[in-house]
């Protein structure tokens, strides 16, 4: 509950924020306090703390799995000192770094030194600015603490960008990292499939045993082979131990996807069992359901393929690295034959393809571009 009020809680805080600005500048403020106002702002919403994890993120024990920086259409996508990273076309205020913690000495110390670190960059700079006698840096000191505010109110329990590990880590056992770490070759495994190398992936995983968690990237490895069965085992086991809920609800749905355009299961059957992977996002919420990929295959099953092709072109764009999209070029490819638009959906996966050449699913939509072959008559079966 707490956790959903928080995320509820960013954009009137916003509003008001900027309402607050514009009525201190009708009483007079002066315009180089308002502009540090929102220069401070944007520096501290999120580059501040991304270029001190990105600094520090491996001596507190915690290891990239990938980079985006910008959105819109892909300019280079490749690898950095075996970290994918993914450069768009648009720039943005943020860099989004998804990580993975290994194990490593003193995990508690070095997280709270890490995040304690951040917290008295973030907030000390700006109470230092704020002391200044020129007007353009006290309002970039303002704007500072403001996004502070903003982020001790709105971030949750997370090991990083949090207060959490500042003033409650410390103060619990070991025990509550355990269901964070990740294996060595489970991290390696997710980074490969991340690049779109699926047999490498599958490959790591089979190393060694895997922690709990993992079972998301087994899910997704298998989906991406096509072993929708052993991924819809997996996703539903993670489901039942609530790791990593929203990912494994969206693998679960794929895989019921999967068995459809196979021919495994009729659209309507695949509908109904699409239905529970995606009440857990609140099938009422289109705002959540925006960014679920079931949620546009679900709509072309239930004839309504021109929804399911926005749904997939917006998605197709927004996700990151060479697996997602390719998913996503799936689904749109598979929205398009059912629009009726079969060179579209050629030009769809022939896009996916490249994104991820070893993705299976590629070939079970292809199979969709197939005519039916037309029954024989009883005359000419004789």
């Amino acid at each position: 509950m707490i956790e959903r009020l928080r995320a509820r809680l960013s954009r009137p805080l916003h509003v008001a924020g900027a309402l607050a600005l514009l009525w201190a500048l009708l009483r007079g403020l002066p315009v180089p306090t308002a502009v540090g106002c929102v220069l401070g702002f944007l520096i501290g919403r999120a580059p501040l703390t991304d270029l001190w994890f990105l600094l520090t993120h491996r001596l507190t024990g915690v290891r990239l799995l990938g980079v985006t920086y910008g959105r819109g259409r892909g300019l280079w996508c490749g690898t950095v000192a075996g970290v994918p990273v993914d450069v768009r076309l648009w720039p943005t205020s943020s860099v989004t770094l998804p990580w993975a913690l290994l194990p490593s000495r003193a995990p508690r110390l070095r997280l709270w030194l890490g995040s304690t670190g951040m917290v008295l960059l973030h907030a000390g700079l700006g109470f230092w600015l704020t002391t200044s006698a020129t007007a353009l840096a006290r309002g970039t000191g303002f704007g500072l603490l403001f996004s502070f505010a903003l982020f001790a109110l709105t971030r949750g329990r997370s090991l990083i960008w949090s207060l959490w590990p500042v003033f409650v880590l410390p103060f619990v056992g070991s025990e509550a990292l355990v269901h964070e770490l990740w294996t060595p070759h489970g991290f390696e495994a997710e980074r490969l499939l991340l690049r779109g190398r699926i047999p490498e992936a599958r490959t790591k995983l089979e190393e060694a045993p895997l922690a709990p968690h993992e079972a998301v990237t087994a899910a997704a490895t298998a989906l991406a082979q096509g072993r929708y069965q052993a991924a819809e085992e997996l996703a539903r086991a993670a489901v039942d131990h609530d790791w990593d809920n929203g990912t494994a609800h969206s693998l679960l749905g794929l895989a019921v996807v999967g068995h459809v355009d196979r021919g495994e299961l009729s659209p309507e059957r695949g509908a109904a069992r699409l239905a529970p992977a995606l009440a857990a996002f609140g099938q009422d919420d289109r705002a959540v359901l925006r960014g679920v990929l079931p949620a546009a295959d679900l709509a072309r099953l239930t004839n309504d393929p021109e929804a399911a092709v926005h749904a997939a072109r917006r998605l197709r764009s927004g996700f990151r690295f060479s697996l997602w999209p390719a998913l996503a070029g799936c689904s749109l490819a598979a929205a398009l034959i059912a629009a009726g638009r079969p060179e579209e959906a050629r030009k769809a996966l022939a896009r996916a393809r490249r994104d991820c050449p070893e993705l299976a699913r590629i070939a079970d939509v292809e199979r969709l571009l197939q005519p039916e072959p037309k029954p024989v008559p009883e005359e000419a079966a004789r």
